[in-house]
């Protein structure tokens, strides 16, 4: 499997055992000694997954990097064929993205806002596009199932920083260089940048300034608290991946786009915990 894929998934699969927990004093008790490993879900959402297994949104990123696989490129026509045939009798959590596209039979998004939309876009940084087709391809797969232009906004601003710190970019200077390139729609992806790196430089107690953000789902809290976990001090993937996952809430989308920077910067990325990955479900 190719190096943002790889990141990507392994990432989601680290969030398995905490997604969907708002209460970080939970997931502490849970995991005391952080999130290093695979685990088993602790939520009621995940019923059918164990240890290794992704979230729905993982196997959402899997089917895509398939059908890139099978149709030797992103192909929409193809990628909404493979994507309904893998969604229909789909075993796990199926949100209100999916059931929306699905009831419209992939031919109208959902209304969606949730950063989730965004975060299966690895396949379509390791195909090494160039950025304006990367970019485009990236709109196109994240519009498939949701709709808020602020969604798509998300996934044009990874693709580009993404980029940028595969050609030696800092992540902060790859974030700034993502805001001056790019054509935003909906998102004020600068004031998210500032917010992010002023957090980051704070000092502050890194969960405490997550709740801070926002755990939630929706792309207007996720973004922002991604890019502050991108931007933590010293940080690497496994030390950011456990900080991401404790602090809660709808943790893997946001640790599936940060995967992407850590992936850009390192090719190994995750490939210690990869061969654990169980990927029956994508």
């Amino acid at each position: 499997m190719k190096r943002f894929t790889r990141a990507s998934l392994v990432a989601d699969a680290l969030c398995l055992g905490s997604h969907w927990i708002y209460d970080q004093s939970q997931i502490a008790s849970r995991f005391p000694n952080g999130i290093s490993t695979f685990s088993d879900p602790a939520s009621p959402y995940h019923p059918n997954r164990e240890a290794g297994e992704l979230t729905h949104y993982g196997d959402q990123c899997l089917t895509l990097y398939n059908s890139i696989e099978k149709r030797n490129g992103f192909d929409l026509d193809g990628w909404r064929e493979d994507w309904l045939a893998a969604m229909a009798n789909y075993d796990g959590y199926v949100d209100g993205a999916t059931k929306k596209t699905l009831a419209a039979a992939g031919l109208k998004p959902s209304d969606s806002h949730d950063l989730a939309g965004a975060s299966r876009i690895a396949p379509i940084l390791d195909l090494g596009l160039p950025v304006k087709d990367a970019v485009k391809a990236a709109r196109a797969q994240t519009t498939l199932t949701h709709g808020d232009p602020a969604v798509a906004d998300a996934a044009e601003f990874f693709v580009r920083a993404a980029v940028a710190v595969l050609n030696g970019a800092t992540f902060d200077d790859a974030f700034f260089d993502a805001v001056e390139c790019g054509h935003y729609d909906r998102l004020n992806v600068k004031q998210s940048v500032e917010l992010a790196c002023g957090a980051a430089k704070s000092g502050g107690d890194s969960l405490t300034i997550a709740s801070d953000f926002g755990l939630t789902c929706d792309v207007s809290d996720a973004f922002p608290l991604a890019l502050y976990m991108a931007l933590l001090p010293g940080g690497n993937f496994a030390s950011t991946m456990s900080t991401n996952a404790l602090a809660g809430g709808d943790s893997s989308a946001r640790a599936m786009l940060v995967a992407l920077l850590f992936a850009a910067r390192d090719p190994e990325a995750g490939a210690e915990l990869a061969g654990k990955l169980r990927l029956g479900n994508g």
